[in-house]
């Protein structure tokens, strides 16, 4: 058993999810979060059934539905030419339970695992709490909080950075962030006036392809949602502009109708892998460790298996008294072919195929995806890459290391 709680540096989806693996087993855990409250931000939107599988274990998949909607097809569009490739979940209903995207707010599923962990006996989650200094050894690691009452000073068996694209934890540790940062930048707005309106045929998730203004539309219970790019000479608030935002979505739905706006923010798009994922007692896991395009639903999923993965072999670690170095190495090998081998080749086709300049190669990328929606192989294996179960089947999820099978 370890000595001192396991530390989580950020209340976001991924850091709770950790905490709620490992205290379903009987782990301590400790939570700390700079801001005075879970996030509120709708951000990610998209739960695979990758990740459904694996929340499982103790309940949240369940409880997840009940608060969603499914999207049993994808499809891609062009602006002016409308649909031309169409993936349908249901080939995959001999491979998953769940052959569908569960289109829920990240903010939604923070919520609900704050609900379930703040009254658990294992875990103490403390807001206002920001991380100053990480010093480790081969024993435990302490670190030193900023809080409104002053510093505080913990020693902790194992620290997990959770911290977001610009952790601290990940810092300290002085660690690359390896990729690159698009001059391009998405707004993202959402409305509870229904898109179908005047799209009658789109899907609940939908790439529309477009040289001048590539757009992604999707369906959560609270909106229609609406993704799209901003060229780099604007500023961020012209871009917010309520006005700007009316004629975007009078473009994408050539209307000249006004939708009441529930949410709008920018995201900055990188693409960045941490060049290692821990040292000695000290993981980084979710955006601490690998960002990507939001195109794909791909970053909160990816996040959240590492949670899994590596709460899986802590559980092991400390209970079962695992091999650290070996169990730790293999979550940082297996987790970097997933960011840097699926995750970013997934994202970035899909924002290759919806925003490429060059018509002919445009109309050449289209074909290749149509191809591949008609062919029902390989649509198949399309579905099982998009919806992270080929990711789980190739690398495995808390697999133990080769050396001690």
């Amino acid at each position: 058993m370890a000595t001192y709680p396991v530390t989580i540096i950020g209340a976001g989806p991924v850091g709770l999810t950790a905490a709620e693996i490992l205290s379903y087993h009987k782990i301590p855990v400790r939570v700390l979060e700079k801001n005075d409250s879970p996030s509120k931000e709708w951000r990610a939107s998209t739960f695979h059934a990758g990740t459904l599988e694996l929340l499982e274990e103790t309940g949240i998949t369940d409880a997840l539905i009940s608060m969603g909607i499914t999207a049993d097809k994808v499809q891609y569009r062009d602006r002016k030419k409308g649909l031309y490739a169409e993936f349908d979940f249901n080939l995959l209903k001999d491979e998953t339970k769940y052959p569908f995207r569960l289109q829920c707010p990240q903010s939604t599923y923070v919520e609900l695992l704050h609900k379930r962990l703040k009254d658990n006996k294992y875990v103490d989650i403390q807001f206002n709490t920001e991380l100053v200094e990480i010093q480790y050894n081969d024993e435990m690691v302490t670190i030193v909080t900023n809080t409104p009452d002053g510093q505080n000073e913990y020693n902790c068996s194992y620290v997990l950075g959770a911290d977001g694209a610009r952790s601290r934890v990940r810092k300290s540790l002085g660690l690359d962030f390896d990729g690159y940062t698009l001059e391009q930048r998405f707004l993202l707005v959402g409305t509870p006036k229904p898109f179908n309106e005047y799209l009658p045929d789109i899907s609940y998730v939908n790439y529309i392809s477009d040289p001048e203004e590539f757009l992604f539309i999707l369906k959560v219970p609270e909106a229609w949602r609406l993704l799209y790019p901003i060229n780099p000479d604007i500023p961020d608030e012209v871009a917010l502009d309520k006005d700007n935002i009316q004629k975007s979505l009078q473009r994408a739905l050539k209307t000249k109708d006004i939708f009441p706006i529930v949410e709008r923010m920018i995201y900055r798009v990188h693409q960045r892998v941490a060049n290692i994922f821990y040292k000695n007692r000290v993981v980084l896991l979710g955006d601490a460790a690998h960002v990507n395009s939001p195109m794909g639903g791909l970053g909160l999923n990816n996040g959240i298996h590492d949670a899994v993965d590596l709460s899986i072999r802590l559980v092991r670690i400390i209970n079962e008294d695992s091999d650290r170095e070996r169990e730790l190495e293999t979550y940082n090998a297996a987790r970097r072919k997933v960011a840097i081998d699926y995750i970013r080749q997934i994202s970035e086709r899909n924002t290759k195929v919806m925003s490429e300049q060059d018509e002919e190669l445009r109309i050449q990328l289209q074909q290749e995806l149509a191809k591949e929606a008609n062919d029902k192989a390989k649509a198949k294996e399309w579905l099982l890459r998009s919806s992270m179960i080929a990711s789980i089947r190739d690398q495995g999820i808390g697999k133990l290391p080769e050396s001690i099978v």
